[in-house]
Order: structure tokens, then C-alpha cells, then sequence
């Protein structure tokens, strides 16, 4: 068997050997630490590959928190996130369909918020009319909203006598007319639903192309959240066919009409669990409870300015809230619940405090996702007590933070995402992306958390909850590994995977240069791929 030596300035995340020049590698597992001789020694004699790309060697980045198959998939899509007015909108859309004539859907990734276009407001069926008129079109907001285009209203089925379906709602202008916005999933779905479902096979490919891109960052190891039900088969077809570029958890989606008993039905039909279980493997079950910060919707325990009383969005009712994490959690699993604003987190943590007295959800799996909206300090302590995880998200922070200053202030901005208090209070911090739309970079996360810059800001805002250096890249190693159930990644040691990022950048010098650092090499399970 070959071997393979990488040589670099070695952080390996292991308190008991920190430092290294070297790192020897046979099979998928690290056989050797020390310094380019002691490796070489240990490795002995038989053919050894040298890797030296001149940089810093650092455990394998993991993301707790990236949607991986939407990630392959917005490559096929209208790139609208950084359009900055709605005729530069018009002008892309129509260029595509330029490009590509037809009469099918024409779907974008659409990650821009209001204060982002020169107009100062989201774009309506009527503008999206004037581009593309003669066929469908919807643009996708952040995987939460929708816009679509009058055609892609009449495909959907939606004039101004349908009614809002639970959990989500159909804007209107003042004399009763949909505008185009489908806020929230079960709203945008019946536009999605027009669309209809990618075979496997198409979505498979997404699947690799995304994993690619994520290796292209320095991951080896991911969770993809919101797996649902017609996408698990494709995730066990890309694992089967050796597609997957990096380590993958999925978490199956439930909701108000897919109980647990089904949803785990759906999971042992795909066929993931038994792919390659090196390379694919089954995580918490995943919830939407509310909506974002940056689209206004999140439930806060307080309403959102300039609006009549409404204090955000409950996509899940709170019985199926507790039904699941019940269910879950007498079966040995956990639950990631989406919860941004802190009524959402606070409902959150009522429901686990039930389920605890019956069944400890500590070691579980259970976490918050996002948990970003001035989450109070008495909900901090609970969860810690409870023994629940957060998945925090520096890039989805960086890139709404500007959204939530114009909504909310920046005193509220200042007091969110605040990654300080959490690791203060002794709760796990994972780190993640939540791309697409977000930068999918560990280095950019890392640079985020530790400067408390938003996009669009020249200072830093709620400086008090930087963390540390040390803490910013445990945040994409050991932690983001322990949320993700990622046992032995996010460090290196003897005997342990063969997974490990090579930078041009120190993540633990100055944080000025991480955002435009890069990743020369990634191993995983020992083998090398060099961008």
C-alpha cells in the first residue's frame, strides 16, 4: 500500500500534540506525526507521495449547517444574489431566456434583500413580467420565499381566491392581486410544486457538484440540512457510484404532514444508510420552525417595526414541534430545529425541556439552528443545561446582518448572532455556512466571527461578541464535527481519519487576510486532491 506524506505547518487541534511539520498518511488513516524525518522514518521504505504546497496543514473544515445539494444546484440557475437593481434582474433573466428558449420554468438564485437594489424594494410579478412574460418564472429567496412572475402564478394555480396555506402566506396588493411573494415554504411550495420533482439522477448530480465545491474550500466533512423525502434515494445513488467528494450527513426534513414514523420510512427505503457508510450516513431529523432575520419573518417576542403587530412567521405547529423531538428522542435521535428569532428559540426549548423529563436529549444530536435574533441570556443557560448544541452560522451573519440593522437597528444587530455568549455559556458551537448565498469559505467564516464585520459595514458591529482566533477555527474543525456527529474529524492524530485542508493562510494569525485565503489541497479519507 502507498503512503503519502504532507508537509507544512501543522495544527493538528490535538491539545496533547499541537504543532507538527509533518503528516503521514496510509490508507484513509493518519499513521504518523512529527517532523518531515520522524514521518518519513515511520513511513519507511516503499513508494511515498510528498505533498509540500508551502502552507499551513489544519484538520479537514467540517460545515454543520450547508445545503450541499441546493449548492450543485444553483449552479444550474440564474445567478441573481449580488443584482443590486431591478433592471439588472430583468436584464439576466432576460438574457437566459436568450440563451435558453423554451416554455419551461426559469428558476434563480435570488439571495438579495430590498436595501440591496437600487429601487429599495423586491421585484413583483409585474417587473419580472416585463423581462419574461411568455413563460414561468421564480426566483428563490434564500430557500424560504419565492417570487414568481404572473405565468408562474397562473402555472401555480394562485389568483386573489386562494387562500393562505398554514404556516406561510400570498402577498396582496391593496386590491387583492398576489404581487408575486410566496413568504415561506408551505406558501412558495405551491409554486415549487408546479415545477415539479428532478429525477435521481438529475439531482444526484447536484449532489456531486456541490460535495466538489465544498472540497474546493478545504471540507471534508458536511451536514446537509433539509434532506427531504424524494432526495434521500439520490444521495444513496451519489454514494453508491463513489460521487461523493466529502464526508456527508443528511438530515431528513419532517414537518406538520410527515410525521416521524413516516419520515423514517422514507430514510430505510432510500437506501442511505447502508450506500457507504465511509462516505454517507443518516443525522437528526430537520425542522423549520420560523423564518429569517434578513426576510422580516423570524418570530420574535417582540412585532417587527412598521407592521400591525405581526411578530414573524410559525411555519410548524408546536404539536408537531414536540411530536417529533418525542418521537426522536425515545428512539435515540436527535432533532435540529431552525429557530431565529428568540420566541422560536425559547418555544424550542419548552418543547426539549418536556421531552427531557421522559427521555435526557443530551448526546442526542438535538441543536438549534441559527438561534441568531437577540437570544436571551436565560435561553442560553437552558440549553446549556439541557445539553443541546448550536449550529451558528458566521457567513449567513455577515451576509443579513445589513438587513437586520435596516430593519431592527444596529443596537438589535450588536446583540445578535452572539457567538461570544453562547461558548461563554457553555453550549457546543458548531460553525457553518448555510450556503448557498452565503460565502461557503471556512477562512471567510472564521474572519467573520472573529471581526464581527457585516456586508455593507466599514466597522465592526457588537465587537463584545468576537471570539478568538483558537475558538474561530474549532468552530470549523472539533466543534462543527461534534454537532455534526462527525466522530474523529477536526483534528488530527495517529489513527485518526486522513482528512486535512491546506491554506496559504494562518488561521490563527492575523484575521485581516482569511477572507482572501485559499485552499491549495484537501485530503480525504487519505486521498489528495489539489484544486
Amino acid at each position: 500500500m502507498g503512503a503519502l506524506l504532507v508537509v507544512g505547518d501543522v495544527r493538528t487541534m490535538d491539545p496533547a500534540r499541537p504543532r507538527a511539520g509533518a503528516v503521514g498518511i496510509r490508507g484513509d488513516r493518519i499513521v504518523a506525526l512529527g517532523s518531515v524525518d520522524e514521518v518519513r522514518r515511520e513511513l519507511g521504505r516503499g513508494r511515498v507521495v510528498e505533498h509540500d504546497a508551502g502552507g499551513f496543514v489544519l484538520p479537514g473544515f467540517v460545515d454543520s449547517h450547508v445545503h450541499v445539494l441546493w449548492a450543485g444546484r444553483a449552479q444550474e440557475r440564474v445567478g441573481l444574489d449580488d443584482a443590486t437593481s431591478i433592471a439588472e434582474i430583468g436584464h439576466r433573466l432576460l438574457a437566459h431566456d436568450a440563451r435558453h428558449p423554451g416554455t419551461g420554468w426559469i428558476e434563480a438564485e435570488a439571495g438579495f434583500d430590498p436595501g440591496d437594489l437600487a429601487e429599495g424594494q423586491l421585484p413583483t410579478a409585474t417587473d419580472l413580467d416585463a423581462a419574461v412574460p411568455h413563460r414561468p418564472v421564480l426566483l428563490d429567496r434564500k430557500g424560504h420565499d419565492a417570487i414568481v412572475n404572473t405565468a408562474g402564478l397562473q402555472a401555480a394555480g394562485i389568483d386573489a381566491t386562494t387562500p393562505d396555506p398554514p404556516g406561510g402566506r400570498i402577498e396582496h396588493t391593496r386590491d387583492g392581486r398576489p404581487t408575486g411573494l410566496l413568504v415561506e415554504h408551505p406558501a412558495a411550495d405551491l409554486a415549487r410544486a408546479a415545477i415539479g420533482e428532478p429525477d435521481d439522477a438529475r439531482r444526484a448530480g447536484w449532489i456531486e457538484t456541490g460535495t466538489r465545491l465544498l472540497r474546493g474550500h478545504g471540507f471534508t466533512g458536511v451536514m446537509d440540512p433539509a434532506v427531504g423525502p424524494g432526495e434521500l434515494a439520490a444521495y444513496a445513488a451519489a454514494a453508491r457510484s463513489g460521487r461523493l467528494a466529502t464526508r456527508v450527513v443528511v438530515m431528513p426534513l419532517g414537518d406538520d404532514h410527515l410525521d416521524d414514523a413516516a419520515l423514517q420510512a422514507a430514510v430505510r427505503r432510500s437506501g442511505v444508510a447502508g450506500a457507504d457508510p465511509g462516505r454517507l450516513r443518516v443525522g437528526p431529523t430537520k425542522l423549520f420552525l420560523d423564518g429569517g432575520g434578513s426576510l422580516g419573518t423570524a418570530w420574535r417576542s417582540t412585532p417587527w417595526p412598521g407592521t400591525d403587530g405581526y411578530t414573524g412567521n410559525r411555519t410548524l405547529s408546536v404539536e408537531a414541534l414536540r411530536t417529533h423531538c418525542r418521537s426522536a428522542a425515545a428512539a435515540g435521535r436527535g432533532v435540529g430545529i431552525h429557530a431565529v428569532g428568540d420566541a422560536a428559540v425559547d418555544l424550542v426549548l419548552d418543547a426539549l425541556e418536556e421531552v427531557d423529563r421522559r427521555t435526557p436529549v443530551a448526546g442526542l444530536g438535538f441543536h438549534l439552528i441559527h438561534a441568531y435574533l437577540e437570544p436571551s441570556a436565560r435561553a442560553m443557560r437552558r440549553t446549556a443545561s439541557l445539553g443541546v448544541a448550536l449550529s451558528a452560522h458566521p457567513a449567513l451573519w455577515w451576509n443579513a446582518g445589513a438587513s437586520v440593522v435596516d430593519r431592527l437597528g444596529e443596537a438589535v444587530a450588536a446583540r445578535s448572532n452572539p457567538l461570544r455568549s453562547w461558548i461563554d455559556a457553555g453550549v457546543l458551537v458548531g460553525g457553518g455556512s448555510d450556503g448557498p448565498g452565503p460565502p461557503l469559505s471556512a477562512l471567510h467564516g472564521m474572519w467573520q466571527a472573529r471581526t464581527r464585520r457585516i456586508r455593507g459595514s466599514e466597522h465592526p458591529v457588537g465587537p463584545g461578541e468576537a471570539i478568538t482566533a483558537e475558538e474561530a477555527l474549532a468552530l470549523f474543525t472539533t466543534r462543527a464535527a461534534a454537532v455534526a456527529g462527525l466522530d474523529g474529524l477536526g483534528r488530527l492524530r495517529v489513527g485518526g481519519p486522513a482528512d486535512l485542508a491546506v491554506t496559504d493562510v494562518d488561521p490563527l494569525g492575523p484575521a485581516g487576510p482569511l477572507p482572501g485565503g485559499r485552499v491549495l489541497a484537501t485530503v480525504t479519507a487519505g486521498a489528495l486532491h489539489v484544486p
